[in-house]
């Protein structure tokens, strides 16, 4: 049957609970922040999920045999990714995109669900089209993600002819 739960549980005041999460909070970003300058050990990946590293997923593509032959093309650099992808401001990707006679998009981020203001910087994504904020797609090149957060598309076009990813320009 089970206990009800006014046997078991603490009744703790909010603010107190609120105190401790916020002092739980400040001792893993000092702790972030000492393992990464090198002055203390890095904690167990199991103390906190923020901690593990972050997994090598080109390894684990290479490891596995290719179903198509979009997975066989060569697994950019993030860095790659971010050059091929220009930063503009909001504002003047939607005037091209109207001035284009392209239907109008979202405003909104969908790595962040923030809006998409004229005043931020985004990055259009060489295949889909699809618009993130720059900080928001960077964070997600840099988890080593070559796809669309939105829809799955490759980040930037393949090369039918070379089977690489060509170079295209804005």
């Amino acid at each position: 049957m089970g206990f009800p739960s006014v046997c078991y549980c603490v009744i703790l005041p909010q603010p107190l609970i609120l105190l401790l999460q916020l002092l739980d909070f400040l001792r893993h970003a000092v702790l972030l922040c000492l393992s990464s300058l090198g002055l203390a050990a890095p904690p167990a990946a199991d103390d906190h999920p923020a901690y593990a590293p972050p997994p090598d997923l080109w390894a684990a593509e290479e490891e596995t045999a290719p179903s198509s032959s979009l997975d066989t093309w060569p697994a950019p650099a993030p860095a790659a990714i971010k050059a091929r992808l220009p930063a503009v401001r909001y504002a003047d990707l939607r005037s091209r995109r109207s001035a284009a006679g392209a239907a109008a998009s979202t405003t909104c981020c969908a790595v962040c669900l923030g809006a998409l203001e004229p005043r931020h910087r985004v990055r259009e994504l060489g295949n889909c089209a699809h618009a993130f904020h720059k900080a928001c797609i960077d964070k997600w090149v840099d988890k080593g993600q070559a796809t669309c957060p939105l829809c799955r598309a490759l980040l930037l076009p393949i090369d039918a002819d070379a089977g690489e990813l060509s170079s295209f320009s804005f």
